[in-house]
């Protein structure tokens, strides 16, 4: 079978580029060539590229003539972004609007799949029950505020002929993500407290904020479906990746205790608050399933039990 497709991820060595390479493999198998690069891979297999490196960047790109290239790289996390905000910038947006002026003098015949964030709607958030593409940006932090202009500067490339749609995924998680975010913060706990390694008492941060989540693994295969069907898209286009529905902190940990069945103490821990935390932010998913008729298979109970137990794993090993 021939290779029709070759796919750059851009900063594919974290936890959703992993997710994504295999989805893409197990999708299109020999037919497509995934080239995964890493800042600083820890995996041989990734190669070393800095997306602020524009001439390195133009280098691959024009050895490796890729189809299509997804743009992941960002700093994790709010707090992270917050410690570091010209690291930020960078990243979010000068470093991808550079790129996408790459791409459209060496290859503009590829896609640009620039990967945003729902939280750039910030504020707006609060004024609906759903968020949609159209629900304007009101970001409240420097990590939303940057991954909104990276967002809006790509948005007027497009209009100058780039390839290129923009994805504004709301929270996922799945196995293999960090404690840095929250549900494997809560899952590591509880499988710490489970192994006998910490005392039965659970720190959390706000409980009453409702977020809309999904498992990494739905997240990927609208990623792939996106690459698939990528001859139907319009340049331009601004595509949610969420799931609809809205989660409390206090209904998720609830959901990881039960799954735990572990007797447990929670504690509000004054370092896991965020300043600008949204109270509700849930998105909308219709004008994706229109796109591509993607949805979510993944219930939450799932994605959870899936999250718990590669943590219960991880402690037994290391016992």
């Amino acid at each position: 079978m021939s290779t029709d497709r070759c796919v750059l991820i851009l900063g594919g060595g974290g936890f959703v580029g992993t997710h994504l390479q295999k989805a893409l493999l197990d999708r299109f198998g020999a037919s497509v060539r995934v080239v995964n690069t890493s800042r600083k891979p820890q995996d041989p297999a990734l190669l070393p590229l800095d997306i602020t490196d524009t001439e390195a960047v133009r280098a691959v790109i024009l050895r490796e003539k890729p189809t299509h290239v997804i743009n992941l790289v960002g700093i994790a996390s709010p707090v992270a972004a917050r410690r570091d905000p010209a690291l930020a910038w960078e990243l979010h947006a000068l470093a991808p609007e550079r790129l996408g002026q790459v791409i459209r003098e060496e290859m503009p015949g590829s896609w640009l799949f620039h990967v945003s964030s729902g939280l750039i709607y910030g504020k707006a958030a609060l004024e609906v029950d759903l968020v949609d593409e159209k629900t304007r940006l009101e970001p409240m932090d420097t990590y939303s505020m940057t991954k909104a202009a990276g967002d809006m500067a790509l948005g007027v490339l497009a209009g100058e002929g780039l390839k290129c749609i923009r994805l504004r995924p709301f929270n996922h998680t799945g196995p293999g993500q960090t404690e840095d975010f929250v549900v494997p913060a809560f899952a590591a706990q509880l499988a710490r407290i489970s192994a006998g390694l910490q005392e039965p008492v659970l720190r959390v941060g706000n409980l009453s904020a409702i977020r809309d989540f999904l498992d990494v693994r739905d997240v990927v295969a609208a990623y792939t479906t996106l690459v698939e069907r990528s001859d139907h898209l319009e340049t331009g286009a601004i595509y949610n990746i969420a799931s609809g529905h809205g989660h409390s902190m206090r209904d998720i940990l609830d959901k990881l205790i039960a799954l735990a069945g572990v007797p447990v103490r929670v504690e509000l821990d004054p370092d896991r608050q965020r300043p600008s935390d949204l109270p509700r932010i849930v998105g909308s998913t219709t004008a994706l399933a229109q796109a591509i008729a993607w949805v979510p298979t993944r219930t939450i109970q799932e994605t959870l039990a899936d999250v718990l137990g590669s943590w219960l794993k991880s402690e037994e090993s290391n016992r």
